[in-house]
């Protein structure tokens, strides 16, 4: 167990990337003391602080022939393309187990990050029973016209990508000097401006707020991944990520693309072993 926080970037089904790369920590046996996760990263923290080895692949990949876990379908019906009730209830109660015990009794705390739809401010929360936090990971995940607003505790949420698609600042508030990221673009990708912002406008014409925050969001964005460089070359973060282009959607039902991208998170975690290693215990 590590002093330092993992963050973990989101990115639909770009984050089985992240899953190639928290198995092979699980294998060497590398914890830290906060995970902080993002929209899909926050479900990979999840199988990470529980400690279940290839159980984030087999949860995103199992089940994509049938229309239960990701749809058209689903969007029609329920308002979301992802099968929510199937994802948080089906999959960890009855079809693939989630070790809740585990997870509980782990010394890894876990945050997840969510953005408000009034405010335009993301929303931290720290989850500590899995059975009754489970919503906060919902919210994490509900991408804006793919999943409706999830109301909790007074408050509108939805993806935390939106408001801090890679809270490496926020980790630093916490105190932490040393921080692990895992991102899910390559080292050249820059986002760009939003293509659906008519759509947004439309949709959030009673959220002006949540509106500006997705106008902006690329901005934000990558002055967060410069952010990231200049702390790289202060050696006060270490970065594992995809090397070359990711061509795979935040929808990607492809399973040999998926696998592919998997083990090149494995295969990356594996070379930078040792430098991370270094990372880590280096005062």
């Amino acid at each position: 167990m590590y002093k330092s926080s993992l963050v973990l970037e989101g990115g639909g089904m770009r984050g089985i990337y992240t899953a190639g790369v928290l198995d092979f920590f699980l294998e060497k046996d590398i914890g830290f003391e906060t995970v902080i996760g993002v929209s899909a990263g926050a479900c990979h923290a999840c199988n990470f602080i529980s400690k279940q080895k290839g159980r984030n692949y087999h949860v995103n990949t199992d089940y994509l022939k049938g229309s239960k876990y990701l749809s058209f379908r689903n969007l029609v019906k329920t308002k979301s393309a992802f099968g929510m009730e199937f994802i948080f209830d089906d999959i960890p109660n009855k079809l693939n187990l989630f070790d809740y015990d585990a997870f509980h009794n782990s010394k890894s705390q876990l945050i997840t990050v969510s953005s408000n739809v009034e405010t335009a401010e993301p929303f931290y929360r720290t989850i500590v029973n899995m059975y009754t936090d489970v919503d906060y990971i919902k919210s994490s995940i509900s991408i804006p016209l793919l999943a409706p607003i999830v109301e909790l505790d007074g408050r509108k949420l939805l993806d935390g990508g939106i408001c801090d698609s890679i809270p490496i600042a926020y980790a630093q508030s916490l105190g932490y000097e040393k921080n692990v990221v895992i991102l899910t673009r390559d080292p050249s990708y820059r986002k760009g401006k939003n293509n659906l912002m008519p759509l947004i406008r439309r949709s959030f014409k009673n959220y002006p707020k949540f509106i500006k925050a997705v106008e902006n969001r690329h901005i934000n964005y990558n002055n967060t991944l410069n952010l990231i460089d200049l702390l790289k070359r202060q050696k006060k973060v270490f970065v594992i990520q995809p090397k070359e282009e990711v061509k795979i959607s935040q929808l990607e039902k492809n399973l040999d693309k998926l696998k592919g991208l998997y083990d090149q998170g494995y295969e990356d975690a594996k070379s930078s072993y040792d430098s991370l290693l270094e990372f880590l215990t280096q005062k």
